[in-house]
């Protein structure tokens, strides 16, 4: 059957004028069109704007090329605190975790790296450390007969450590990478960011340290040092591994020698247990020549009986060796007795028997 042809289906009980229409074909003078086939029709009626479609080019060329903003600008700063929150605690994570598998920094951080979570990470470790290392000396002295104060230089002390440390060892290590000609293509944003997130697991541990027993701390700082320093050995390996041997790992080394040093200077300045409490009392001045009106007596005591003691000729002059001007002048004024020189050693008799009349002692009169 050709495509002319044309199949009629006719039902007897209804009749032929009901079901048949007539309808005029238009005549197309194209030999490759069959006779009688039906001729398709396009009406356009909604043209595009000749600007929008220029627009639109314009925008698809510029698409996934950001313009990028000057150093000095909000602008610059705005996309390293464009993050959800999902990402944040992801990242938090991540760097308490390590695993050999994947890369933290290719699987977490890029493409991008942010400050907010590092930023906040560390405003929470200096207070965190400051008020525990604070409880931890309150507790130390706790039950004696001390006045505690609130020490607020130990957030000066964690501020300056912390910040120093997050800003200074990326610095360090981009520095070497570069001048190493490292084609791993870490940029500083990222190190930044995954030095910053590596401070997360001592918030914890921070907290923990006010426990005072010396074993656990120490044990804390070993915990801490281990996971998240394999993470940063395990971020940075692989862009050092294609370099000399030795300054690979001299590089290794590096990580986690300062990444324990910073937690050991936590330990070791705000949460050491001492190995003994010193005790509250104060020695005062007037404590110090109570005693020694003590021993100058107990001295006189040991003295034969009727042993005279006769004062210096007036005028004469006394020695004054060891003595501070104004000490000097005030020598016999009033007194029967000079004072003793500074460098004289009083002997401790406080203990010993009177001296009994007639018994003979150490002293020549």
């Amino acid at each position: 059957m050709s495509q002319a042809d044309t199949v009629l289906d006719i039902k007897e009980d209804v009749p032929l004028t009901d079901d048949l229409h007539f309808q005029d074909i238009a005549h197309s003078d194209s030999p490759d069109e069959p006779p009688g086939a039906k001729v398709q029709t396009h009406t356009f009626t909604n043209f595009p704007d000749p600007h929008d479609s220029d627009e639109d080019v314009e925008s698809e060329l510029l698409k996934g090329e950001k313009k990028s903003a000057s150093f000095w600008t909000f602008e610059y700063y705005q996309g390293f605190f464009d993050v959800e929150s999902y990402q944040v605690l992801r990242r938090i994570l991540g760097s308490m975790l390590p695993n050999p598998r994947w890369n933290y920094l290719e699987r977490n951080i890029r493409p991008n790296p942010d400050l907010y979570g590092p930023f906040w990470i560390c405003i929470t470790l200096i207070f965190t450390t400051a008020i525990a290392g604070n409880l931890a000396n309150y507790i130390q002295y706790s039950g004696q007969d001390y006045t505690w104060q609130y020490d607020f230089h130990k957030v000066t002390f964690a501020a300056t450590a912390i910040f120093g440390y997050w800003w200074l060892m990326p610095t360090i290590l981009y520095g070497v990478l570069w001048w190493r000609g490292s084609q791993a293509g870490y940029t500083f944003s990222e190190m930044l960011c995954v030095y910053g997130y590596s401070l997360a697991i001592y918030i914890p541990i921070s907290i923990l340290w006010v426990i005072q027993i010396s074993w656990l701390q120490w044990l804390l700082v070993m915990l801490g040092m281990a996971l998240s320093g394999s993470v940063l050995v395990l971020t940075f390996w692989p862009a050092v591994s294609q370099d000399d041997r030795k300054v690979a790992m001299v590089t290794m080394a590096m990580i986690i020698i300062f990444h324990g040093l910073l937690a050991i200077g936590f330990v070791l300045y705000f949460f050491h247990v001492p190995s003994h409490v010193p005790t509250a009392g104060i020695t005062t001045p007037a404590a110090v020549i109570s005693n020694t009106t003590a021993a100058a007596a107990a001295a006189h005591n040991m003295m034969p009986a009727g042993a005279n003691v006769k004062a210096p000729p007036a005028g004469t002059r006394m020695p004054n060796d060891g003595l501070k001007p104004q000490q000097a002048g005030n020598m016999g004024q009033g007194h029967g007795v000079a004072p003793v020189p500074p460098s004289t050693k009083i002997p401790d008799v406080a203990h010993h028997a009177p001296v009994v009349p007639g018994q003979r002692t150490g002293i020549n009169t």
